[in-house]
């Protein structure tokens, strides 16, 4: 339940809100690494012992240290937005499936309160009752995030995980508050002009659906679905380049586009950048892609590379290409674990989702956010929910042959 609360506290611009909203995610992460760290010492699990037992004692005092910074939010560039990630990532891992359950439902609840945010706004201040006043919403009331674009990959990560929790969970009550959170927190993402909010739902969980699918399916069914993937590739790229704001998203996408070139060749601006980049301050990498502007048409403060791996190569060099590369390998592994575990032609209904449908799904999500923008900017909500979410991958399940270990919820 803390989560909800947490992302909802964290909306509103008022700074006691935040460091609380913050605070309850410390809290949250603590007891989360301090349940399995309890347990592990009473049941005397010597394999636990050996193995999770010092990482787990040594990460829960990071963060304990690190607490304060996290609160007051005075590191927002430096080492503690991936000690966040490191800790979602260490917390969802974890989790077990019947946690997953629970966690995934709060998570995808978090939409609906934001919903009624931003419709008593709108009746309060206003605005008319329609999408396109998400946007002035956020601006002028409710820009706790500090940016559209970090709203927006927090729209999508709510709304993936009520959508995953609706077709997962049997529960008729839960399959209903879970299906408005998908619907509202969708709309929110329409609503929040992010083109890529926009299109990573929706193409993330068919890509997930078709991917589960092809397994034993037939020639015609693998063409089809091919055939489909095209189609919606050139309906994007028609709509991208031929649709009623073609000025602006070329505009947008050029600019997005030479700022992550920009971003990353700044490795090869000499003093040893390329293996450690220019550090953690934005002012070398503003100074050296001043020629490109912002998108208040300012120049000389780009703020981020618009790209993850640009973001990485910028201000860690090659180290830091690394590092993230190997976050991208455990992740990947994990999905084909999890993949290996399916061993039937699934069914093609919403009986056929799987639990590693659903780590597909979201990771897809994530990975289409981390290409079109800095993902872990500057928000730590985001930071800790990035960590965690992709660590679906890396929940360990049974075989699916097995009726009683079925990856449903």
């Amino acid at each position: 339940m803390l989560l909800p609360i947490s992302i909802i506290l964290h909306t509103f611009q008022d700074k006691p809100l935040k460091t609380t909203s913050l605070g309850l995610l410390v809290i949250w992460m603590t007891w989360r690494l301090l349940v399995p760290l309890l347990q592990g010492v009473i049941n005397g699990d010597r394999n636990f012992e050996e193995k999770f037992q010092t990482p787990l004692i040594l990460l829960l005092g990071l963060l304990l240290i690190n607490t304060r910074m996290i609160t007051l939010r005075t590191d927002l560039q430096g080492a503690v937005q991936f000690l966040l990630i490191a800790l979602g990532v260490l917390v969802g891992s974890l989790l077990s499936q019947r946690q997953w359950k629970h966690t995934l439902t709060w998570l995808g609840i978090a939409s609906l309160p934001l919903s009624f945010l931003f419709l008593h706004e709108a009746i309060a201040s206003g605005f008319p009752l329609v999408l396109s006043s998400v946007k002035p919403i956020f601006n002028t009331r409710l820009d706790g995030y500090g940016s559209l674009n970090r709203f927006a990959t927090l729209l999508v990560m709510v709304t993936m995980a009520s959508w995953y929790s609706f077709i997962l969970n049997r529960g008729l009550l839960i399959k209903g508050i879970t299906l408005a959170g998908a619907i509202s927190g969708y709309l929110l993402c329409v609503g929040s002009g992010s083109r890529m909010a926009t299109w990573a739902v929706p193409i993330s969980a068919l890509m997930a659906w078709l991917v589960m699918r092809l397994k034993g399916r037939s020639k015609k069914f693998w063409a089809l679905a091919i055939s489909l993937i095209a189609l919606l590739a050139i309906a994007l790229i028609l709509w991208w380049y031929l649709g009623p704001n073609v000025r602006d998203n070329v505009y947008s996408d050029s600019h997005r586009l030479a700022a992550a070139v920009c971003w990353l060749s700044g490795m090869l601006s000499g003093n040893n950048r390329f293996i450690y980049g220019v550090g953690w301050s934005n002012e070398k990498l503003n100074e050296f892609c001043y020629h490109i502007p912002n998108h208040d048409h300012t120049l000389g403060h780009l703020g981020h590379g618009h790209n993850t791996l640009a973001q990485m190569g910028g201000h860690h060099g090659l180290l830091g290409i690394i590092a993230l590369m190997m976050l991208v390998i455990l992740i990947m592994r994990g999905l084909l674990r999890q993949q290996s575990s399916i061993r039937e032609v699934l069914p093609l209904g919403f009986r056929g989702t799987t639990w590693p449908e659903m780590a597909l799904g979201i990771n897809f999500a994530l990975a289409f956010n981390a290409l079109s923008t800095t993902i872990h900017h500057r928000s730590q909500v985001n930071q800790i929910l990035i960590g965690l979410l992709a660590a679906t991958a890396l929940c360990v399940i049974k075989p699916a042959s097995d009726e009683s270990s079925q990856e449903r919820f």
